[in-house]
């Protein structure tokens, strides 16, 4: 089997952006939230892209495309909205299969 590019990806983080995470001591911690946000938001795109694709005839000609950006909002890293989202699972399966990463909080507001 011939080995063949399967896809691309590019992060860009404004020099202003940057030297306020570095100022501030919080480099590690832009890392791992860029790097969990981006992989939730590549995963959920793809998968629902391809599901949509399947219910077309040569809906998947054209390959697929992802796109994430990212805010520094309040003092907090996240994904420009929506949020990624998932189909339902199984909370059980998902556990086992090492799919869930992140647990919902409920809490009170008093």
């Amino acid at each position: 089997m011939e080995k063949q590019e399967v896809g691309k990806f590019t992060l860009t983080i404004s020099p202003e952006a940057l030297r306020t995470v570095v100022g501030s001591g919080r480099l590690l911690e832009l890392a791992d939230t860029l790097s969990r946000e981006a992989a939730a938001q590549i995963s959920a795109q793809l998968v629902e892209q391809v599901a949509a694709a399947a219910l077309k005839p040569d809906g998947l000609k054209n390959g697929a495309s992802t796109n994430v950006s990212f805010i520094f909002d309040g003092g907090d890293f996240g994904t420009v909205p929506p949020r990624p989202h998932f189909g339902v699972v199984r909370i059980d399966e998902a556990a086992q299969a090492g799919l869930l990463r992140e647990v919902a909080r409920t809490g009170t507001e008093g």
